[in-house]
């Protein structure tokens, strides 16, 4: 399974500050959570890419975390 690199989750969270300014304070642990959850959903999307919302949301659970605690705190720091 191929990581996300740390520069990635930068322009991730770039991205997510600029459309969810609260989420700049946001606690470590939930931009882990929400970064996880996009990251899964878009790796089941470009899996099943015919399948409708709610298949996808069903096959959501086969794709496993692969964004840590870690990773998002060195991509924090990475930000302006």
């Amino acid at each position: 399974m191929p990581e996300i690199s740390v520069g990635k989750l930068a322009g991730q969270l770039d991205y997510l500050f600029e459309d969810e300014p609260e989420l700049r304070h946001a606690p470590v642990e939930q931009l882990v959570e929400r970064l996880n959850h996009d990251d899964r959903f878009a790796r089941a999307r470009s899996t099943y890419p015919l399948e409708s919302d709610d298949e996808i949301r069903r096959r959501v659970a086969e794709f496993p975390h692969r964004i840590t605690r870690a990773d998002v705190e060195e991509a924090l720091r990475r930000l302006p």
